[in-house]
């Protein structure tokens, strides 16, 4: 349950990359507040832009960055104003880590597992090695595996363990703020409830709010409090979880909702026709227009902005007011 601090504001995020295909408006006009032992889902189809939120707020991101700009304020400090080393020295796996999406990419194949989790705690708070090792091996514990598993190479670990040691080595220093991107999505069913069960063993233990990327309408609703709908790089509905798994408000969100099955009803799945757009070239108006079956005249002609709907609810669509 949130504690009503925030610990990380979000306002007007925006990133561009450099492609030869022209730019790529990956992200633009991103504004959320994150507060303590939050849980934020954020949600959407492919490629419009989750990963790359998570990337931009690590601030992991490729060489061919044509705009980064925005503010990312942690516990009040606008961090976007840090050089490099500073952001690395003082935020990155200090205050903000992140599991990356598919564990079995995390970890270099050559070095033990303990080796590789207790890392982040040499690299970041100059820990004698022996010291971070213990430390590694006692989270690793803590995932629920046995001790001995830090002298295993990622080879010898199934999936739903590996997707745990990647878990502790994003616990290690102890961070305010976790980003879990699709952190289940190569696991079967049991080991996806399992993890996730684990998530919420681990929010509670160490006082930690995550941002939770998914594809998963499913699972976002067994973690999150709050939710983000993110449609072709833009935020589209923000509201919490409650409201919108049974009030949806943007067509985008209800098409989401509508496609996922239900067990108590006899309702078929419905789908969202055609594709995303691309991102070099967006639609005019909202970017959603050319989906959307509620469209009229203004949605092609203009941008909304984010109307408010009701209390900690916003909305990027025409249906719903002039927005601002």
């Amino acid at each position: 349950m949130s504690s009503g601090k925030t610990v990380l504001s979000v306002r007007d995020l925006k990133l561009y990359y450099r492609t030869r295909k022209g730019v790529v408006k990956a992200l633009e006009e991103i504004n959320f507040d994150l507060e303590k032992e939050d849980v934020l889902a954020v949600v959407g189809e492919s490629g419009c832009g989750k990963s790359t939120l998570a990337r931009a707020l690590v601030r992991v991101l490729p060489r061919n960055i044509h705009t980064y700009e925005g503010k990312v304020f942690l516990n009040g400090r606008n961090v976007m104003e840090l050089d490099e080393e500073a952001f690395r020295r003082e935020v990155r796996w200090k205050k903000i880590s992140i599991v990356f999406q598919g564990a079995m990419n995390s970890f270099n194949p050559v070095y033990k597992i303990g080796q590789q989790v207790a890392e982040p705690l040499v690299i970041h708070d100059n820990v004698e090695k022996k010291e971070a090792l213990k430390k590694a091996r006692q989270l690793i514990e803590l995932m629920g595996m046995p001790g001995v598993f830090a002298e295993r190479y990622p080879f010898e670990l199934s999936g739903g363990m590996k997707q745990r040691a990647a878990i502790a080595m994003a616990l290690i220093t102890n961070p305010e703020i976790v980003i879990l991107d699709e952190p289940t999505s190569a696991l079967d069913v049991l080991t996806q409830a399992n993890i996730i069960n684990l998530l919420k063993r681990i929010k509670n233990e160490f006082r930690l709010s995550y941002i939770f990327i998914t594809h998963d309408l499913g699972l976002a609703s067994e973690l999150a409090n709050k939710v983000a709908v993110i449609y072709a790089g833009k935020i589209v509905e923000l509201s919490s979880a409650d409201v919108f798994y049974t009030e949806p408000k943007h067509p985008y969100s209800r098409g989401l909702i509508a496609s996922v099955p239900t067990l108590t009803t006899d309702r078929k799945p419905e789908f969202i026709s055609g594709a995303p757009p691309s991102l070099i070239d967006p639609p005019s108006g909202c970017r959603f227009h050319p989906r959307c079956r509620f469209a009229w005249d203004k949605c092609s002609a203009e941008e909304p902005g984010m109307i408010k709907v009701g209390e900690d609810h916003l909305v990027r669509c025409w249906l719903y007011g002039d927005g601002k």
